[in-house]
């Protein structure tokens, strides 16, 4: 089984974005990968296909 997250990680109030993929055998987590980024804005060219995240709002890159 996989199981897949992401979550907003507030650090000295500046917040990072964070996916978890982890993996299950047996009850039991067999492998995890973690990626975290800074926040970005859609580029111009995608701005009307990028929808906001509640309570966010989508900034230029």
């Amino acid at each position: 089984m996989v199981w897949v997250s992401e979550c907003v990680i507030t650090y000295d109030g500046v917040p990072s974005y964070s996916v978890s993929i982890m993996e299950f055998a047996d009850q039991h987590v067999v492998h995890e990968t973690q990626y975290f980024a800074g926040s970005f804005g859609a580029p111009a060219r995608r701005l009307a296909l990028a929808e906001p995240m509640p309570g966010r709002t989508i900034t230029r890159a």
